[in-house]
């Protein structure tokens, strides 16, 4: 089964696909004249105030988190390391050029978000690839749409949400007791192999817990995300600039090390040529960009324009990959880490934080849970979303869905982490052909939008010279001083 799963995702994961992801990022950032790269502090400023701001439904703040708690997972921690075993100190800076067109993509998928999404019976915003579609390209492409919806249901029952996070939290967990205990129960299974105790029991804690929030919809989700999610990243960039700073002397060689990795042709083999398919598609795991995840948590958000969203959404891009994974990369490299997946992570914590190796450890153990966890209940929302547009909104079959959800989330410990790991990709490989397309097909619309609003922007914020600025002010000082004196 892992072999043919194995041809399944290099069939998948081939050029044509990542032509497609790359491509249509690099063709929206020129097509847009750079306007994402170029509107970054205002994306930060818009998130700010959002972060402010108060609705009555989910915030567009809430929809970012939303976003974010799905986005930022096992992902940042696991496929850093494993780029960097697979294309040296050079497939870092390789994400990061890919994270650039990532920046556009998510920009259009906010965008598409908002300006395509439908009212529920409730009142409240729902939407994605399978509303903006249709919606867009005319009920002749409602197949496509359907197409998403399907793949959407099965990654985040079968992949995404559900195996990869807690296998991960298990072999991390297995790590960290054999270690610490020296003894390691093992449970024997009937078919052949074995599995830790200890990862039987995260998988079993991890599925009670997720219950709490599963059948509470995508506000509950958004407004313990919105608490959440920054507290976590928060904690978790201070122990990376912690690791930094400790091993300062270390950092400009590494940086070095990334630099003239790009140009070295084991690097570029294996960190673009060939991690891409094993980079691109974990980068594309890491921070969604292109998969149509996105766009479900951003059509929910109440109180913002297409173009704001579009811009909101695509600060995820900033934080999960130029920020967290760029953070996680160099921490593994200037503690001279080496290993794939959380191994690596493990081991960089232990060596730079002036801490027990087994506290370290355990640190490693508690956010890596952490961002599973949120992770997992992020995909809820997607997949509960994708399935209701197959449904037309069956309370009774999300029941049913969101009940197997919890089940596999308590099963996920008896899969071969290879095998799960190879299923998400192929399950967001198809997830991202649809999306990608009508992206694709709706780019005039986007760039008419992004002109509309640029236009709009200028009317209410007047661009004035440095000679008017200074008369304006003189103005209202005499105009103030002519006040005080009445």
């Amino acid at each position: 089964m892992e072999n043919l799963l194995l041809r399944l995702e290099r069939a998948i994961w081939g050029w044509p696909l990542l032509t497609l992801l790359l491509g249509t990022g690099l063709y929206l950032l020129f097509r847009l004249r750079f306007y994402p790269l170029r509107m970054l502090p205002r994306a930060i400023q818009l998130v700010l105030r959002a972060g402010n701001k108060r609705t009555g439904g989910v915030s567009a703040f809430g929809a970012l988190c939303t976003s974010l708690s799905a986005t930022i997972g096992t992902g940042n921690m696991v496929g850093v390391a494993t780029a960097l075993s697979l294309g040296g100190p050079g497939a870092l800076l390789w994400m990061e050029i890919s994270a650039l067109t990532g920046l556009s993509l998510k920009f259009a998928e906010g965008l598409l978000a908002v300006a395509y999404r439908k009212r529920s019976a409730e009142g409240r915003w729902y939407g994605g690839p399978f509303a903006y579609i249709p919606m867009g390209l005319g009920p002749g492409f409602r197949v496509l749409g359907k197409a998403f919806s399907v793949f959407g249901a099965l990654a985040g029952l079968c992949g995404v949400g559900t195996f990869v996070q807690v296998g991960s939290v298990t072999s991390c967990l297995t790590a960290f007791v054999s270690e610490a205990s020296h003894r390691l129960h093992i449970v024997w299974l009937p078919w052949g192999g074995a599995v830790p105790a200890a990862g039987i029991a995260a998988g079993i804690i991890l599925s009670v817990l997720a219950v709490r929030f599963l059948f509470g919809g995508i506000e509950q989700v958004s407004r313990f995300s919105a608490r959440v999610v920054p507290l976590m990243c928060g904690f978790y960039l201070f122990c990376c600039l912690w690791i930094l700073i400790r091993n300062a002397d270390q950092l400009p060689s590494a940086l070095r090390s990334v630099f003239a990795g790009v140009l070295d042709p084991e690097s570029f083999g294996a960190g673009f040529l060939g991690a891409v398919m094993a980079g691109v598609s974990r980068g594309v795991f890491s921070n969604e960009a292109g998969l149509g995840t996105a766009p479900i948590a951003a059509a929910s958000a109440e109180g913002v324009t297409p173009v704001e969203q579009g811009l909101i959404s695509m600060t995820a891009t900033v934080f999960d990959t130029f920020l967290i994974c760029t953070l996680t990369g160099l921490a593994i490299l200037v503690t001279g880490s080496s290993g794939a997946g959380v191994g690596a992570t493990m081991i960089a914590f232990a060596k730079g934080l002036p801490l027990p190796g087994l506290v370290s450890k355990l640190i490693v153990f508690l956010i890596l849970s952490m961002f599973a966890f949120t992770t997992v209940i992020g995909w809820s929302c997607y997949g509960t979303a994708c399935l209701d547009d197959l449904t037309g909104g069956s309370t009774r079959i999300r029941n049913i869905y969101l009940l197997l959800y919890a089940i596999t989330i308590g099963l996920a410990p008896f899969c071969s982490v290879q095998g799960i790991w190879t299923a998400a990709n192929i399950c967001n490989g198809l997830m991202a052909v649809p999306n990608v397309i009508a992206i694709l097909m709706l780019s005039n619309r986007i760039a008419d939008s992004t002109r509309k609003a640029k236009r709009i922007d200028s009317i209410r914020k007047p661009c004035y010279s440095a000679g008017q600025r200074t008369e304006r002010l003189f103005r209202r000082q005499q105009a103030f001083t002519k006040h005080r004196t009445k």
